[in-house]
């Protein structure tokens, strides 16, 4: 089956079940709308890849990228390491330069810590592997690892358009973090790297460092911060809209791709 159909295939299946998802979702559970949605987003892609892996590829749901290897404990490490310090090399600067204005009267931090990680995981496990899962690898094989990443990383990009706040930088660093994931699964052929790098990016921008992520507070921040409005800070839409972020995104996708330890083996 030609690679196209093979992708329309799977966004067919996708649009079904996340309607039909989101659909039971809001009949039953009593849920904020942004988590009803994460996680009819996760069951979706979760089956849509499920059907398409078994059915149109005739392989286990696992060799989309999430087999459990000798290099996984590595990777899933490296990426935590790795949003960390990225995350704190944009925040560093803004908060001496007073861009970031922390109250440091730090709140309750129990529960929410579990609520954070939580929320973090399912988001960085559904927009992972909907982004840099079946559609994206299918892509590869029917182009190139560059065409793939282009298209993909500004499919990604598009699909946050509509976040509040939203600014040109904010647009082209999404799409500079999807080509930043999209290398980190092009470098290993596993998703594990991506998932790791997204859910640490976000974890301890949105949490610890309690910033919006993607223009949004998701959860109950550790600290009350103040934002002053510039290109170094990103403004209301946080990290994400400033121009060193840019610069963190375009030397980490460098640095994973030259990395000699995260190659296939």
């Amino acid at each position: 089956m030609k690679t196209f159909w093979k992708i329309l295939i799977f966004f067919l299946i996708f649009s079904a079940f996340l309607f039909l998802y989101g659909f039971i979702f809001v009949s039953v559970a009593k849920l904020n709308v942004f988590l009803i949605g994460e996680i009819s987003l996760l069951l979706s892609v979760l089956t849509s890849t499920f059907i398409t892996m078994r059915f149109l590829e005739k392989r286990n749901f696992s060799d989309i990228g999430l087999k459990l290897t000798p290099e996984t404990k590595f990777q899933i490490y490296f990426g935590l390491i790795l949003g960390f310090v990225m995350i704190t090399i944009v925040v560093i600067p803004n908060a001496l330069l007073g861009y970031y204005k922390y109250e440091l009267s730090p709140g309750d931090i129990f529960p929410q810590v579990f609520e954070a990680i939580s929320l973090f995981i399912i988001v960085a496990f559904a927009e992972e592997i909907l982004f840099r899962g079946y559609p994206f690898q299918r892509a590869i094989d029917g182009t190139n690892p560059l065409v793939a990443t282009l298209i993909f990383s500004s499919i990604f990009a598009i699909a946050h358009i509509q976040n509040p706040n939203i600014n040109a930088i904010a647009l082209l660093n999404i799409f500079l973090a999807g080509v930043w994931l999209s290398s980190a699964f092009i470098k290993t052929r596993s998703l594990w790297l991506p998932i790791s790098l997204h859910f640490s990016w976000n974890f301890f921008q949105g949490y610890l460092f309690s910033l919006p992520v993607s223009g949004t507070n998701l959860i109950e921040p550790i600290f009350e911060v103040e934002i002053k409005e510039n290109l170094l800070s990103g403004g209301d839409f946080g990290p994400e809209a400033s121009i060193l972020t840019s610069l963190v995104l375009i030397t980490s996708t460098i640095f994973i791709l030259k990395n000699e330890h995260l190659g296939n083996k």
